[in-house]
């Protein structure tokens, strides 16, 4: 179920036009990425008990974001900037990490985070805040996040895309 999970995902995302095959060495540009994923978790940590939840709530998230494209990296693909681009790259690391992390990257948490995301970056008739909580929930996923994302990278085969 795995690759054949991981090919149905991305052959959506890639006649989106959101994704894209890339060359060379994936393993050490993912390698690059997740170091600077990792180290964003203590910036993170920094801002939220700086009570700056909403500064805090959106570094959370681009980390969480961050390892899920270290993933896709690692297995040959990069999602482009383009709509439906956090999507994509959430779905895509998700069939790729399969069951060696069930959930971290899932659509529940991605999809609830980058709504919040969304609403807390733009100006909207409908404004929305967050709090301490709401902060460290979303730093908890980021870690979960990035842990799978190393674990992945230092599988030595897996799904490729």
């Amino acid at each position: 179920m795995g690759q054949e999970r991981v090919s149905r995902v991305a052959k959506l995302y890639e006649e989106r036009g959101t994704l894209e095959r890339v060359q060379g060495d994936t393993t050490a540009a993912a390698t690059d990425w997740l170091a600077h994923a990792r180290g964003d978790l203590s910036g993170v940590e920094v801002l939220v008990e700086g009570r700056s939840y909403r500064l805090a709530f959106n570094a959370a998230y681009d980390t969480m974001r961050h390892a899920a494209e270290v993933v896709v990296l690692k297995a040959g693909g990069r999602v482009t900037s383009s709509q439906g681009g956090h999507e994509a790259v959430f779905a895509l690391a998700d069939a790729l990490v399969g069951e060696g992390a069930p959930g971290v990257f899932a659509g529940s948490r991605a999809g609830q985070s980058r709504l919040k995301r969304h609403s807390l970056e733009y100006i909207s008739d409908n404004p929305v805040s967050v709090n301490d909580a709401d902060a460290r929930e979303v730093l908890q996923w980021a870690k979960e996040a990035v842990a799978a994302a190393e674990s992945f990278l230092e599988r030595s085969s897996g799904p490729t895309i």
